[in-house]
């Protein structure tokens, strides 16, 4: 094994067991005595292995002390550490203040290379943050990139995939903005469509939040100050060119979304590849799903590996958000954003904004649809629509009301109370929208939720609440328009 495939192979296995590194099984992993293995980790790496592994377990603790609100000492637990003094006197030599000074003044922790190939948290200075990432030669073929936070329902405490993909690379690459900053700037704090034609699960497809583009992709790199590049799968797009997409970006420590890879063409984040990206890894929402990963395996720290992405055909879209390009967007232009995705409009079959309230209220009191409680499949169908929709401003409207909160901080005196306001009409649609979710039953028990589906006094209920959940967002929506003249 030469130089740089041992560093890489050495490095790459503690990154993957940070939170607890048993040099035993390491050792047998390699097939390697202990003592041999310490003396090739010097050799290759220049720092003892349990120097380095100690440095390398803080530096993933304080990222999570920045992007976490979890007490310090279950931090400190989970990477084995005994107490809260042990950890303490540990991150006081390391970063020279303790960690709870660290978590209030907020250094910049992202992705750094740590050896050709091979990317992991460190601390940055502001020059860091803003380089291409890469300061060594780079590996086309394979390249990992060690502690992305994981992607997977209730990810920052969401439901909404888009937005939790956004804001694990945003950490990574060593932004510090809030989850609701990032649901925000992407459009998802505000967005609700209805398709009057069909009970269309695309309904809350991120594509459809304004025009049918591609272009709101790009709005949460945007409001980040980065650049931002898209690759979509088309009729003569083929494997090489996506394969040359992830190698480009990942190769110098950024983080790809795809749509697709596992399951549904649903966001997901490539974390790396190995043999030139036919074989990618990553976080995916999907992963643990038996009806898509009976081909995926898994790397010691839990990214999936598969084989198979291209052979999905539901994987049609590999999107990078990169270097730092400028500034990042003031609150005066997402505002005005979230105006604009409120607006009650039409745009062909689709009712979008405060509009798709009424489209959907009809649509679920129009009886043809329910004619006869219609087949498990069609009902089924209806419901997973049904929950989309509630989840969405559930979801969406609890992290608009925080934008607006935190926005309200910064606002002069007018513009607060104009925040306040948004905010308070906002929580008032999320709590409307979780009271739907209560009563539409649990998803432990299906056959009642159908039943209630297609009982007309379930569905009337749920227009009810559909309407005051529409005053409410339209109240909202007049607040965000006000505060266009106050920012």
């Amino acid at each position: 094994m030469s130089y740089s495939t041992m560093a890489h192979a050495m490095i790459s296995y503690v990154e993957s067991h940070l939170e607890n590194l048993n040099i035993r099984e390491m050792s047998a992993s390699f097939g390697f005595s202990e003592s041999y293995l310490r003396e090739l980790f010097l050799k290759n790496v220049n720092i003892p292995l349990i120097r380095y592994y100690k440095r390398r377990k803080i530096m993933a603790s304080a990222f999570e002390l920045l992007h976490s609100d979890r007490k310090i000492v279950d931090i400190a637990f989970d990477y084995g550490f005994s107490n809260h003094e042990s950890y303490t006197r540990a991150f006081q030599r390391s970063f020279g203040m303790p960690p709870e000074r660290f978590r209030r003044e907020r250094p910049l922790i992202g992705r750094r290379q740590l050896d050709t190939g091979v990317f992991g948290l460190d601390r940055l200075v502001s020059k860091e943050k803003r380089s291409d990432g890469i300061n060594m030669e780079q590996n086309q073929h394979q390249t990992i990139l060690y502690g992305i936070r994981k992607t997977e329902w209730g990810a920052y405490g969401s439901r909404t995939m888009f937005p939790i993909c956004v804001k694990a690379v945003s950490e990574y690459l060593g932004d510090d903005v809030s989850y609701a900053y990032i649901m925000a700037a992407t459009g998802a704090a505000f967005r609700l469509t209805w398709n009057r034609g069909e009970w269309d699960l695309s309904n809350i497809d991120i594509y459809h939040t304004l025009k049918e583009s591609n272009d709101i992709y790009r709005y949460g790199a945007g409001a980040l100050g980065r650049e931002f590049a898209f690759l979509g799968r088309e009729e003569n797009t083929g494997k090489e060119e996506f394969r040359a997409f992830i190698r480009s970006r990942i190769a110098k420590g950024f983080p790809v979304i795809a749509l697709g890879i596992i399951g549904p063409p649903e966001p997901c984040i490539i974390a790396g590849y190995e043999e030139s990206g036919d074989v990618v890894e990553g976080w995916n929402f999907f992963q643990h799903d038996d009806e898509y990963a009976a081909d995926i395996t898994f790397l010691d720290n839990g990214y999936f590996r598969s084989d198979r992405w291209w052979e999905n055909t539901d994987t049609q879209a590999v999107m990078c958000i990169g270097p730092v390009a400028g500034e990042p967007w003031d609150d005066r232009v997402i505002v005005k954003t979230a105006a604009a995705i409120m607006e009650p409009r039409s745009e062909g079959s689709y009712a979008k904004g405060i509009a798709a309230y009424d489209a959907w209220r009809e649509m679920l009191l129009e009886e043809k649809w329910f004619e006869g409680s219609a087949g498990f499949d069609c009902l089924f169908s209806k419901l997973l629509v049904q929950n989309d929709a509630m989840v969405c401003i559930s979801d969406g409207r609890r992290w608009a009301a925080r934008y607006f909160e935190e926005l309200s901080e910064t606002c002069r005196e007018g513009g607060k109370e104009i925040c306040g306001k948004a905010a308070r009409h906002f929580h008032r649609v999320a709590d409307i929208a979780d009271e739907m979710l209560s009563l539409a039953g649990d998803w432990s028990n299906v056959d009642q939720m159908l039943q209630r589906l297609a009982d007309r006094s379930f569905r009337e209920r749920i227009a009810g609440l559909i309407d005051a959940a529409k005053a409410e967002d339209a109240m909202a929506y007049e607040q965000v328009g006000l505060l266009l003249s106050c920012i």
